[in-house]
């Protein structure tokens, strides 16, 4: 198999205060505060990204959301107007805490939210830039997070390092990186304290075994084989083990408890579909948004507005949740192909069972943890295919390990080969 050209990899996620250069501008990102954005903050962020940046929002693969193709002379309007609309924290320090990410399953001023917003608040005040300098201690990575999880363990597949959720009989629950087994508390303070217990001992370890400026250790996970977590709060907690299984992932439609989820195709809301959405709603009407590039509407009335098939997922057999893609060229320079165009070519002939993502380059960036199949874009060996990219198909879990290979030309011209593809991938299952 001919070998991509050398990826290169960012490293880091980016916030309002700290935004990161792409091919097509700057990447701005919201986390939204306990998954929830109000109608008017809804308007602002459809009228920036109109006037200021691509006509459209993303929703990413955690729960945020993002303009993309912000101009450096636009940025500090953007990010004055967003802290004007409490969607950003007023500083620097706060907005670079680690992330918390919430389900969006939750009832005002139930167990969940409670325990969201005290880890929401300790994570800023302790787990800051500025409060771990105050220690001796460098600033957490960037893609290292905290997650507050629902019983059922939904957000199980996102790539958070430490999850704490309420159990089914009350208690608390945490749970470290990709681990088996977890631990129990019976109360909220405890579960938070031991958190920031494990994030601080995080923070410290990977500096010790890999010295800054450029440690190796991003992920808890990358860490856990090799320094014993000897903490007294864990100690203390009653250890579950087995092997947690994740709840199944939220699909559009209507949901187990009152509310609707819609679905965004290829998680991008149209800024102008949008604003048309919204502009009839309450202004502190709430939608949240879900780790699976969706949102959430506890009001059914609220709901029924998201209706318009070309810009929302209404429908759980929807075909478009059938594939998923890269940012893709031309916005990404590492790109080889429109990943996102492909994909949804693809989308109709997608087996309802199997879930394709295409990806621009041998980075895989937004893999969705759904996805059955991969197709990577490589180069095409000099002279052939008039400089078509050729797609290399994996395994989700092997995506370096080509299963076989075709041109992005080859496909678009028949794209229910698709079917075929996936078919015989499955039948050679590597494991």
């Amino acid at each position: 198999m001919h070998k991509s050209a050398a990826i290169k990899v960012q490293g880091w996620c980016p916030t309002a205060w700290a935004p990161m250069q792409a091919q097509d501008g700057w990447i701005v990102r919201v986390r939204p505060h306990c998954a929830s954005i109000n109608a008017q903050q809804w308007t602002l962020l459809a009228e920036l990204a109109l006037s200021c940046a691509h006509p459209e929002i993303e929703l990413t693969r955690l729960g945020s959301v993002q303009l993309r193709g912000v101009s450096e002379a636009q940025l500090p309007m953007v990010r004055s107007r967003l802290i004007e609309a409490q969607l950003v924290p007023a500083d620097a320090d706060a907005d670079q805490a680690p992330a918390v990410h919430c389900t969006p399953f939750y009832q005002h001023a139930d167990l969940t939210h409670a325990l969201a917003l005290l880890l929401s608040q300790a994570a800023i005040a302790q787990l800051s830039p500025n409060a771990l300098q105050s220690q001796g201690v460098q600033a957490l990575p960037s893609k290292f997070g905290l997650a507050v999880d629902d019983a059922q363990r939904r957000m199980r597949g996102i790539a958070a390092d430490i999850s704490v959720w309420v159990t089914v009989d009350e208690r608390y629950g945490l749970a470290l990186g990709e681990q088996s087994g977890w631990y129990a508390f019976d109360g909220a303070a405890e579960v938070v304290a031991a958190a920031l217990a494990v994030a601080l001992w995080f923070a410290k370890e990977r500096t010790a075994i890999a010295p800054m400026p450029t440690p190796t250790f991003t992920r808890l996970r990358q860490l856990l084989p090799l320094r014993a977590l000897n903490l007294p709060c864990l100690e203390l907690a009653a250890f579950r083990a087995g092997y947690l299984v994740a709840g199944a992932a939220a699909l559009p439609g209507q949901w187990e408890q009152a509310g609707s989820v819609i679905g965004v195709p290829m998680g991008r809301i149209s800024a102008a579909a949008l604003l048309e959405t919204v502009k009839s709603m309450p202004p502190q009407t709430e939608t949240r948004v879900t780790p699976w590039r969706s949102l959430f509407c506890e009001d059914e009335v609220i709901s029924e507005q998201f209706s318009s098939s070309a810009h929302w997922i209404t429908e759980a057999g929807d075909a478009r949740l059938r594939v998923s893609a890269c940012t893709g060229a031309p916005r990404c320079t590492q790109a080889l192909l429109a990943a996102r165009e492909l994909a949804l070519v693809l989308a109709p002939h997608v087996q309802p069972q199997a879930h394709v993502h295409v990806s621009g380059c041998a980075k895989c960036c937004a893999l969705s943890p759904e996805a059955t199949a991969v197709l990577i874009a490589t180069e095409a060996p000099a002279g052939g295919d008039s400089g078509q990219a050729l797609l290399n198909l994996s395994w989700p879990n092997l995506p370096r390990q080509p299963f076989s290979q075709i041109s992005t030309q080859a496909l678009r011209q028949e794209p229910s080969h698709i079917s075929t593809l996936i078919h015989d991938l499955h039948i050679r299952n590597p494991r």
